[in-house]
């Protein structure tokens, strides 16, 4: 029996622009040592957390086509309605030692990315309603799950025995890119970066702000502009985004500047802790200082609902990972900025002559 997301509420969720609020489907994965249960005292039980707007339905375990060749962590595929859907054991991916398949597992499918995978786990719990301002950005200290985790989430409500307890939301993009062997040119990239090894380009006539809590996200695209000639700031969030962008207002006023001078596009994630790309966005634009700076949303989540709700705010809207759309949709706002600059500059300087004329 399938759970579905019914598409009328999730437009209606997603269309809340400016609240700064998601809602996420609450799920666990159990782990305890071969032949015990939970009640053992080595028993963990994770709780982790995915936007709704990603998940399609949730379904009970089923049968898999097994496929040969393929990574360690994918099931099969199962066939739904005609699609054949990979599907991914996340309790393996992340390291559980209990990461059998068992007939009361559900299958959470969920499609961002332009992709459609389904991901195996052991209960879904509920949707939460939650302020980004309330998630958390990740420790260092966290365990298996490692460098998978974009945000925090402390419950307040539910049993006694889960209260205080830190919901986990997950980094999907970047567990699906790293099964499908998308990251080693990342790694590599982020490894020189480090090193110092990459030619950064110092024109700060073509300077992209990039805001991401992912840092599969952040460093594909820095990686992308990098190549086509671009100057990358980066951000973990829009809390952060503000301060850069603050920051750099307060040294264009210091050299007699523009912000336009410092910084010609910013591209921005939508779902982020403390500030999501609504609510940055919508800070940008709002303030007079910062208006004139071109928004491309570059987020996930795909669908006419979500496309909408994007567009009524930012200039631009780009599905991740297309590198080729979004370095075109890069180009093109920063050329249009770039035109209406030289036009506002030769008016200033046909007005400065029409003064002296006049004297």
């Amino acid at each position: 029996m399938a759970i579905y997301i019914a598409k009328s509420k999730k437009e209606e969720r997603m269309l809340q622009i400016g609240s700064n609020k998601f809602e996420l489907v609450d799920f666990r994965l159990k782990d305890f040592p071969v032949g015990a249960d939970m009640s053992h005292p080595q028993a963990y039980e994770g709780i982790y957390g995915i936007n709704i707007a990603k998940v399609r339905e949730i379904n009970k375990i089923s049968q898999f086509t097994k496929m040969p060749n393929c990574h360690e962590c994918i099931e099969g595929l199962l066939e739904l309605r005609e699609e054949a859907i990979p599907i991914v054991n996340l309790a393996k991916y992340l390291g559980y030692h209990n990461h059998a398949l068992r007939p009361t597992d559900n299958i959470i499918i969920c499609e961002f990315n332009g992709l459609v995978t389904g991901f195996v786990v052991h209960q879904a719990m509920r949707i939460r309603r939650i302020s980004w301002e309330a998630i958390l950005p990740p420790t260092r200290l966290i365990g298996r799950e490692g460098g998978c985790v974009t945000g925090m989430h402390k419950l307040v409500k539910g049993p006694d025995n889960e209260r205080d307890l830190m919901l986990l939301i997950l980094d999907f993009e970047k567990i699906v890119a790293e099964i499908n062997g998308e990251t080693y040119a990342l790694n590599k990239f982020a490894e020189d970066k480090q090193n110092n090894k990459v030619a950064t380009s110092t024109d700060d006539t073509r300077t992209v702000l990039v805001v991401d809590d992912s840092l599969t996200a952040r460093t594909q695209v820095e990686l992308f502009l990098t190549q086509h000639g671009f100057r990358v700031i980066t951000a973990t969030d829009g809390e952060e985004g503000l301060f850069t962008l603050q920051a750099l207002l307060d040294q264009a006023k210091q050299e007699n500047k523009d912000i336009t001078d410092m910084v010609q596009v910013v591209v921005s994630d939508v779902e982020m802790p403390r500030m999501d790309g609504h609510a940055f966005t919508q800070s940008i634009k709002k303030d007079p200082k910062l208006s004139a700076i071109p928004v491309i949303m570059h987020t996930s989540l795909s669908g006419r609902a979500n496309q909408d709700a994007v567009k009524s705010l930012a200039d631009e809207y780009v599905v991740k990972f297309n590198g080729d759309a979004l370095i075109a949709t890069v180009n093109r706002v920063w050329r249009k900025l770039m035109d209406k600059k030289e036009a506002n500059r030769t008016s200033d300087m046909n007005d400065e002559e029409e003064d002296q004329e006049a004297s």
